[in-house]
């Protein structure tokens, strides 16, 4: 209780200064964005809307200035070119439809020119923190709440997002984001960071999403990395211990949905050599690839733009498989970029996965390039590998996650340390 009062105090009452009071809602903001993605993803769409139209406001009326480094700049250039991609693409590709609505949910990549200003208003080194610890209390509460939903006999978690796959994704990356907390010489603080690192990976587990566990290795060498540089205070044999538990209750837990996603690939695999015409998650994702490539092959550098995606990929299919194809995408990022924006698309895609990488490297060299590697590394590759066999983008959840997360890792400079949230 007396941590909760502390924390309290951290996140509501920023230090003295001319910026404290853009500092507290700097604080508020990163804090709470941290905790409902797994809950209620809409209001980081809110969140990162308000903090938007805010930052406008603030840089409009001069009350803030534009002072990005090269490397922000370098950043947000990365970031503008997907979006602007895609809205040449629409304009290019009649007919139209719904073209302002899909102009605005790629606002979200056009964040970065007016995030940074504002959160540069706090102190170095005072935001990724809180935001590390606020992914590890997030996960647990969205892992408590994915656990009743089991228990009320729902097939996969999906926790507040009304989706098992986003789940997945969210818990892969909140849970490994949390876990660099255990650096924090908080006690508290690292009970946290390993308990939200087991609930994101209970939350992979309960949702039945397996491009997730994919990315578990992948992170794992990024922690290996990132930990043998930086040292925490665990004792090595209370962490061993302390994991040895968590991932025994873990694989416990989540056995019977381990075993029902893998017998439910196994049926899949089954059909295709059956070749009875069994449309199944597996042979939907197939055609749907060999009917995006196919499409893009046929217009490879417009493309069709977004609001003739699907239709684009369903003309290259045969007509008894279309009606059981209602999908918005193609399970696959780069193709579905490629649908949408040609060559061009794909490009600016993977420009824009790389920003995340690009704006860590380029920082002077410290604790601070070191944590915003790590958060970048792990940020990428989860959109990337999961994103390969499903959702990356074009997601109200997805896209503001991304673009907050790439403004928080430019944010600090190299040489700034980490510290724990509550410091007394």
């Amino acid at each position: 209780m007396k941590y909760l009062r502390q924390l309290k105090i951290e996140v509501l009452y920023p230090e003295n200064g001319a910026g404290s009071a853009l500092d507290r809602n700097n604080r508020i903001a990163v804090f709470l964005f941290a905790i409902l993605p797994g809950l209620s993803p809409n209001f980081n769409s809110f969140i990162l809307l308000g903090s938007m139209v805010w930052g406008l406001y603030c840089l409009t009326t001069g009350s803030l200035a534009l002072n990005l480094s090269k490397s922000d700049r370098l950043v947000a250039i990365g970031m503008s070119i997907y979006p602007l991609v895609m809205i040449a693409s629409i304009f290019v590709n009649p007919p139209y439809s719904e073209e302002l609505d899909w102009i605005f949910r790629l606002l979200p990549f056009f964040s970065v020119w007016l995030l940074l200003p504002r959160m540069r208003q706090s102190p170095d080194g005072r935001l990724v923190p809180l935001f590390i610890l606020g992914a590890g209390i997030g996960m647990i509460v969205t892992f408590l709440f994915s656990l009743l939903q089991i228990m009320f006999l729902m097939e996969r978690a999906e926790a507040g997002t009304s989706n098992a796959a986003l789940l997945g994704v969210i818990g892969i990356l909140f849970g490994g984001i949390a876990l660099l907390n255990v650096q924090s010489p908080k006690s508290v603080e690292q009970r946290i960071a390993i308990l939200g690192y087991a609930a994101g990976l209970g939350c992979v587990l309960l949702s039945g999403t397996r491009s997730a566990w994919l990315v578990i290795p992948v992170h794992i060498v990024i922690f290996l990395w990132y930990f043998r540089k930086h040292s925490f205070h665990l004792s090595l044999r209370s962490l061993a211990i302390t994991g040895s538990l968590l991932f025994a209750g873990l694989i416990a837990l989540g056995s019977g949905q381990i075993l029902h996603r893998i017998e439910a690939l196994q049926e899949n695999m089954a059909s295709l050599e059956r070749s009875d015409g069994e449309v199944t998650s597996l042979s939907a994702r197939f055609a749907l690839y060999k009917g995006a490539i196919s499409a893009i092959s046929k217009d490879p550098l417009t493309g069709y733009g977004p609001q003739n995606r699907m239709a684009s990929v369903l003309a290259e299919l045969p007509d008894s498989l279309r009606p059981q194809l209602t999908y918005s995408h193609v399970h696959n990022g780069f193709l579905t970029a490629g649908i949408d924006a040609g060559i061009f698309g794909i490009a600016a895609l993977s420009l824009m996965l790389a920003t995340p990488v690009i704006g860590a490297w380029r920082k002077e060299a410290g604790p601070g390039r070191d944590l915003a590697i790590a958060l970048a590394l792990l940020l990428v590759s989860s959109y990337v590998i999961t994103g390969s066999f499903g959702i990356m983008f074009n997601q109200k959840a997805l896209d503001p996650i991304f673009a907050y997360l790439v403004a928080l890792i430019c944010v600090d400079r190299g040489s700034t340390g980490s510290a724990p949230v509550v410091r007394n």
